[in-house]
């Protein structure tokens, strides 16, 4: 009886023993961040690794609103750390994980749509790798550059070798911007087989989180715009289709496949069901309200630079335009480019060769 009784108490410490002894959350994360009612003309913030987009409206100055909303990885903390000089830079947030072992620091963005894009500023959007991303003013483009990283896995991978990349070959100013379709890492991890992989350059966001298991879910297309109704897009290009086979989604070449890139802007709605378009959706999402398109069949090649100029198609779409819904910030919108016009499904020719400079969204101002 008593060495039952002395195994009970000994299995009931041991069992509370490994209660305290349960590992603490290492992670450090912000899930989601909300501010003051108003504030924003997006409803969420855009959370990456270590940085957060936020689009506030006019006249607001978010280093004076209050942050209503903060959720957390279990258990950790956060501290805001003020940052006194005028930049994008609105802020910091410092957050600690439950286990005190590891802090990591988001920087809070301020963007807004700049007037011309011309491809002048670089910077890496993502600490841990090389490559480096397009940014005008304070608004940040996103590329195919984030999701090759992660399949290369290759973090001491130079920026010269990514799919974009900046040239001094440029219509206006020191810089325009060059998308590669490039040769891919193959099969990764029985996941999924990337023979090819294109250069893309577009307005919204990555998650990283969907990059092999959902790569066409990884691409948000969008960011807020209520400036106007867009009427035109328009820029330079220069094209370079890439030599040898066209390579399939499968790995197999095809001799007489020809390529070609993709230029396009799509305006959409949002709703609560809607906050961005994504790889697979772009092309059939009810909630769009126009597109402008470079005709494929138009596109040019060679070695001079091309001015092109496209008109937005509204009446293709059951969804109309309502100067209303701009004002009350429903309204996304996106700029796509990409050196392989069906890169998406990781085809095209090794080498094409995109180069876009001087881009410009045209629109008509209410009144």
């Amino acid at each position: 009886m008593k060495k039952g009784i002395l195994f009970i108490v000994c299995l009931t410490a041991l069992f509370a023993s490994c209660i305290q002894d349960e590992a603490l959350n290492p992670e450090a994360d912000i899930l989601t961040l909300s501010f003051t009612d108003g504030c924003l003309r997006a409803k969420k913030a855009e959370i990456g690794n270590d940085y957060i987009v936020v689009y506030p409206k006019k006249n607001v100055d978010l280093r004076d609103s209050a942050i209503t909303h903060i959720e957390l990885s279990e258990g950790a903390t956060y501290q805001r750390i003020e940052k006194p000089s005028q930049s994008d830079t609105l802020f910091f947030i410092d957050v600690t994980s439950q286990s005190q072992a590891y802090t990591k620091r988001y920087s809070v963005i301020a963007s807004y749509f700049p007037a011309v894009f011309d491809f002048e500023n670089w910077v890496v959007p993502t600490s841990g790798f090389l490559y480096e991303n397009p940014k005008e003013g304070s608004l940040q483009w996103f590329s195919s550059n984030n999701g090759a990283a992660i399949a290369w896995s290759e973090f001491s991978k130079p920026k010269e070798e990514y799919l974009i990349r900046e040239t001094s070959q440029a219509v206006s100013g020191k810089k325009a911007a060059e998308l590669r379709t490039m040769a891919g890492p193959g099969k990764i991890l029985e996941l999924m087989n990337i023979p090819c992989l294109s250069g893309s350059l577009y307005l919204g966001g990555f998650d990283p989180s969907t990059g092999l298991t959902n790569p066409l879910h990884s691409t948000n297309f969008g960011v807020p715009f209520n400036d106007g109704k867009p009427l035109k897009l328009t820029g330079h290009y220069r094209y370079k289709e890439g030599e040898g086979a066209y390579i399939n989604p499968d790995g197999s070449e095809n001799s007489t496949k020809k390529d070609t890139c993709s230029i396009y802007a799509v305006l959409f709605k949002t709703d609560e069901r809607v906050q961005f378009l994504y790889g697979d959706d772009i092309d059939t999402s009810p909630n769009v309200i126009a597109r402008a398109a470079l005709n494929p069949k138009d596109i040019k090649r060679g070695d001079e630079f091309t001015y092109f100029e496209i008109d937005f198609d509204y009446d293709a779409y059951a969804t109309p335009f309502s100067w209303e819904a701009l004002n009350n910030d429903e309204y996304k919108i996106t700029i796509v480019f990409a050196s392989s016009h069906r890169g998406q499904y990781y085809e095209g020719r090794i080498g094409s060769a995109l180069t876009v400079d001087k881009v410009e969204l045209v629109y008509e101002v209410e009144n």
